[in-house]
């Protein structure tokens, strides 16, 4: 049992207060120093723990015994799924550990079809997970005045514990999760809800049909798994109820994990999201924060704690934006993946330009260090709108937003035209009136050759019955 979980509530709250107040006074350059520095160190622990991570340092010509404190960071390989889990045995990779001291297992999404990447959590780290989650969740909804129940509907087994908040882990089951909120959440202070930006479509017709009174709950939302759009952030707030402009207390917000690496790596914060809204109606703040040019969909504003990860990017392009690479700070991490690279695409704010920013939105500077996150990658198909576009245009009206799923597939045709299929959200919403609307707004908004298709839920190819269960899949290259 760790030291912390032996602490009373009184002193983790006491402990939690001091940290946060310790990490506003640090500084962002400070915590930058000494997140490279702790970079470095996963780096050395890795090779002296890592069968696998050897093997790749001798074949980039570097000696294991080598790396130190004067090691150039960026000299040092780029860890991927494909050199990794799809490489090496969980033998070659983890550091070596009796089965027993396991207490954890969580997997990657699968998404890419070929392979699961995984995290192994030891139950001396498992014993203090909880800590980082609650001191997130006191620095944005001050849980420890607020008696909070929080409703976890993330799916694919993910789940979390904390002392801070009561914890309903439901996955995705919109009936529990609606019948728990409905029945016990009025006993609380607030409820927060944590699931994903498709799954919350089922929570809300749920909740409307069996009373659920997201306002007399306190409900805030958090939202993982994909990028959420500014659009569907107006129409989830719409449906709940929220004031995203002028709440204080409620809040529809995002989170950024990796399933190898951990949870809430980054997150929106108030500060963020004004930020990210003001981009809309400020071009002097969207090209600040973007680096010149304006992409077709805004990227995700997010804070992180550079003491718990250290970001990086990767081949950055005029504007800064590159691949984003993370490495998990801390000793004791099972599987060690320094400067793992994720998939999407990012750019890291300078200081500088993260207080003027701050100042354009009209809100206090982030104590925390900001990234902006625009996607996946493969997401991106030359020649084709994003998949963060489409999304904006989904949700762009709430009447058309309600006939639809969510669900969506974006592909390329022989003749090389680009082809969005959607999902109605029930058979009777499947209809010519709705393919029009959608391909109307489509041109509307510059996309005026792409061809449209609206299907009903059992008609659409592409996992007609949305079991919700894994991340949907939304760009096909291959041409049909």
């Amino acid at each position: 049992m760790s030291l912390l979980s032996l602490l009373p509530s009184g002193a983790i709250r006491t402990l939690r207060r001091v940290l946060l107040k310790q990490g506003r006074r640090m500084g962002g350059a400070r915590m930058q120093a000494s997140s490279q520095k702790g970079a470095l160190r996963a780096c050395m622990d890795a090779a002296r723990h890592s069968a696998a991570y050897r093997a790749l340092l001798q074949e980039n010509g570097i000696a294991p015994a080598g790396i130190g404190p004067r090691t150039d960071l960026a000299s040092l390989p780029v860890l991927t799924k494909a050199n990794t889990f799809e490489r090496f045995t969980l033998a070659q990779l983890a550091r070596p550990l009796p089965a027993a001291m396991l207490a954890d297992v969580l997997t990657s999404s699968g998404r890419g079809g070929r392979s699961y990447g995984f995290r192994l959590t030891a139950r001396a780290q498992y014993e203090e997970a909880w800590f980082d989650i609650d001191l997130g969740l006191q620095d944005i909804f001050g849980v420890d005045d607020r008696p909070t129940l929080l409703v976890n509907c993330l799916p694919m087994g993910v789940v979390f514990r904390s002392r801070a908040v009561a914890v309903a882990n439901v996955s995705v089951r919109e009936d529990m999760a609606c019948s728990i909120l409905r029945d016990v959440g009025p006993g609380f202070a607030q409820t927060l809800l944590c699931t994903d930006p498709m799954f919350i479509r089922r929570l809300l017709d749920e909740a409307q049909a069996v009373g659920v009174d997201w306002r007399a709950l306190g409900t805030s939302v958090i939202l993982g798994e994909e990028v959420l759009v500014e659009a569907q952030r107006d129409y989830i707030a719409a449906r709940m109820g929220i004031d995203i402009d002028h709440d204080p207390q409620r809040l529809v917000g995002s989170s950024f994990g990796v399933g190898e690496l951990g949870l809430n790596l980054l997150f929106e914060t108030r500060e963020t999201i004004r930020m990210r809204r003001t981009m809309r109606s400020n071009a002097a703040l969207a090209r600040l924060l973007c680096g010149g040019a304006v992409p077709d969909a805004l990227p995700s504003v997010f804070c992180y704690n550079p003491l718990r990860t250290h970001l990086e990017v990767l081949n950055p392009d005029a504007n800064g934006f590159g691949e984003l690479c993370i490495t998990m700070l801390g000793a004791g991490n099972v599987i060690a993946l320094p400067r793992y690279a994720t998939g999407d695409m990012a750019r890291l704010l300078p200081l500088q330009d993260a207080q003027q920013a701050a100042a354009l939105a009209g809100v206090p500077a982030p104590w925390l260090p900001m990234a902006l996150v625009q996607g996946r990658i493969k997401d991106r198909p030359a020649g084709m709108p994003s998949v963060e576009r489409i999304k904006e245009l989904i949700y762009l009206d709430h009447a058309i937003a309600d006939q639809l799923s969510g669900a969506f597939r974006l592909d390329r045709m022989d003749d090389g035209q680009a082809r969005l299929t959607l999902q109605a959200s029930s058979a009777r919403s499947a209809s010519p009136m709705l393919q029009q609307e959608m391909a109307q707004l489509c041109a509307q908004h510059g996309h005026e050759r792409l061809q449209v298709c609206v299907l009903g839920p059992e008609q659409f190819p592409w996992r007609p019955m949305l079991d919700y269960e894994r991340k949907f899949d939304y760009v096909s290259t291959a041409p049909v």
